[in-house]
């Protein structure tokens, strides 16, 4: 063995799989030293330490959607629809696009991290940005893409 990842769990409040997506900190009561503290111990093992993210999503109960509900993709005064307890943050909106690499950043400078397993698990449905003019709603796909850039 020459990795050890790090899943799910390891941010926010996360205790289930209905809460804390956007929630990009460490749960210092799950881990009391940090990620520099796991991942050094995981180093003088003789592996390497890898972490798991799925940035681009949002829980409903997270403190990011509590403080930014028009934050995920969806079509104004329209239902969101949850897949796996989740709904998709707005790429095209570069307030989201900051946040999203101000958090990640945070993260991966925190600690010696050498992989990072990101998975997107979950497809895009009311594909419609709040954040695009009436005219430019079928950039909306093509625009989230580029916001991973």
């Amino acid at each position: 063995m020459e990795l050890f990842v790090l899943d799910d769990g390891w941010f926010g409040k996360r205790n289930s799989d209905d809460s804390s997506l956007g929630d990009w900190y460490v749960n210092e009561e799950k881990l009391p030293g940090g990620l520099e503290d796991l991942a050094k111990r995981i180093n003088n093992k003789g592996l390497q330490f890898g972490l798991w993210f799925e940035p681009e999503m949002i829980s409903e109960n997270s403190d990011l959607y509590r403080a930014h509900p028009d934050w995920s993709i969806h079509v104004p005064n329209r239902r969101r629809t949850k897949s796996r307890h989740q709904l998709v943050l707005d790429l095209t909106n570069k307030d989201v696009r900051d946040y999203l690499v101000d958090a990640v950043c945070k993260i991966l400078g925190s600690a010696p991290i050498s992989y990072v397993k990101w998975d997107f698990n979950r497809n895009l449905t009311e594909i419609g940005s709040a954040y695009l003019s009436h005219e430019r709603q079928r950039e909306t796909a093509h625009r989230y893409v580029l916001g991973f850039l």
